[in-house]
């Protein structure tokens, strides 16, 4: 139900939903292994940096709340101020899936990619718990995998 100019400023603004992390320890971004509880606290202040940063900039709203909103969970229990349900902003819940996604299916050094199928079925796993089941059923219509194919 989102025009097209809406879907390509969520588009654009999402790219910027980690710059927060420019400001987490490099060191604890490339672990190879499981994060302690202090460490994952670290990280998950990215969030608060990346509004920091951009505080200043005015017209930047839609991007201000795919930051303060793409770890927020469905149910309550993502961070920093833990809403729940259609209090988190539509953009934010769009983005969380992606980035889920997109996280999911690539590499990271405590970790290889994981396949199309295994991040779909985490995805959908997490329907109406982590994620706006709605917009998991959405995503589910039209995400295809690298290199093409459905």
């Amino acid at each position: 139900g989102l025009t097209e100019e809406e879907c390509q400023m969520i588009s654009d603004a999402s790219r910027y939903h980690d710059i927060g992390k420019i400001a987490v320890p490099q060191h604890l971004l490339l672990k190879p292994g499981p994060l302690s509880r202090t460490e994952m606290e670290q990280v998950k202040r990215h969030v608060v940096y990346g509004l920091k940063m951009l505080a200043h900039l005015s017209g930047a709203e839609v991007v201000k709340t795919i930051i303060a909103t793409h770890h927020e969970h469905w149910d309550g229990n993502g961070y920093p101020r833990r809403v729940k349900g259609k209090e988190i902003p539509l953009c934010g819940r769009i983005a969380a899936i992606c980035d889920v996604y997109d996280a999911l299916t690539s590499d990271r050094p405590y970790r290889a990619a994981w396949s199309h199928d295994q991040a779909v079925s985490y995805i959908r796993e997490r329907s109406g718990t982590q994620f706006d089941a709605t917009l998991v059923e959405l995503f589910l219509r039209v995400v295809t995998p690298v290199g093409g194919g459905v």
